[in-house]
């Protein structure tokens, strides 16, 4: 091992990853010296090292005196040579990583941001939840799980400025759900698309419960509550029908928003339960407000019809994860 180069840091990121191999664990005192000889491996040191020359008896140990003649002994060899990497490296390898892992127990790493240890959440939906009560309340009858139904809103977020196509949104939004299924999703997709999909499975969908239906089941039933969420977070305004309202319930109180479009201008109206934020975004426009105690905002933007519109809502408890909605101009 080369004495004068730092131990590199990809060594040290393995060394904290990789678990502790039973060959690899040291013996003898704690925090030893890492060249010193480990007793309980020496069919280890004999299979790595040249075996030594001595003469006389092979199970002798040399004299003191022959060790300090071996200079002039061009057949002695040492059974730590310091260059033997195989030999030196997993047992220094095994001391750093128990050193490495005692000192991280007894003092845990901080962000710099941190001044003691903090608890966190095991899941990042602490800050989606101010939006979950109004999805408790969807046409859905099967019981959802609270997860579910926060990835799927997350999901719906994302797939909505982007995918416009109703079947194919459908799918976007619950695919993560259900892997390498591409087939099954879309036709289900495409069942689920049709209006009258939802009234001739009325009953159906009453009898059946989230965690205990089949996959074709479960897929149905996140596409129904994606379609919910789809329109519960779009607004269209026209020329002739210039105004849309829509609400949505939170943890804080009922959010509601009013679209109006007219002499091709939109202004979006919002009453917030609580302190928050409103930025509405157009392809070559952004307008936004804030405010510290409930109450209204009031943006405008210059656009024409065929225009789609990024409306997020952002609230105090929301930790900075707004609601997105849509608004778009029909033609």
């Amino acid at each position: 091992m080369n004495r004068d180069s730092g131990i590199p840091d990809d060594l040290l990121l393995k060394l904290l990853l990789e678990p502790l191999s039973a060959d690899y664990s040291p013996s003898g005192p704690r925090f030893s010296p890492a060249v010193d000889a480990d007793p309980a491996e020496p069919e280890e040191a004999e299979s790595t090292s040249a075996p030594p020359t001595y003469s006389g008896d092979e199970t002798s140990t040399p004299a003191p005196a022959d060790l300090n003649n071996d200079a002039s002994n061009a057949t002695y060899t040492p059974v730590f040579d310091s260059g033997d990497l195989s030999t030196v490296q997993p047992h220094f390898e095994a001391l750093l990583k128990r050193r490495l892992r005692q000192e991280i127990a007894h003092r845990p790493p901080l962000f710099p941001w941190e001044k003691g240890l903090q608890d966190y959440p095991d899941a990042l939906h602490s800050g989606t939840s101010i939006w979950l009560d109004h999805l408790k309340n969807l046409s859905v009858p099967a019981g959802m799980p609270e997860d579910v139904l926060a990835d799927l809103l997350n999901q719906c977020q994302q797939v909505a400025a982007d995918v416009r196509q109703t079947g194919l949104r459908l799918v976007a939004a619950v695919e993560s759900f259900f892997p390498d299924q591409p087939q099954t999703l879309e036709y289900i997709a495409g069942l689920v698309a049709r209006p009258a999909y939802r009234s001739a499975q009325t009953e159906t969908l009453h009898q059946l419960d989230y965690a205990s239906a089949s996959p074709q089941q479960q897929m149905a039933l996140a596409m129904l509550a994606a379609q919910d969420i789809f329109e519960a977070l779009s607004l269209t305004v026209s020329e002739h029908s210039p105004r849309q309202e829509q609400a949505w319930l939170t943890s804080s109180g009922l959010l509601s928003l009013e679209a109006t479009y007219s002499q091709a201008q939109l202004e979006v109206r919002a009453v917030l339960p609580a302190g928050g934020s409103l930025v509405l975004t157009s392809v070559n426009e952004t307008a936004g407000s804030e405010r510290s105690t409930p109450g209204e905002l009031v943006l405008r933007l210059a656009t024409q019809p065929g225009a789609y519109h990024r409306l997020d809502v952002n609230l105090e408890q929301s930790q900075g994860l707004p609601l997105s909605f849509q608004v778009m101009v029909a033609e």
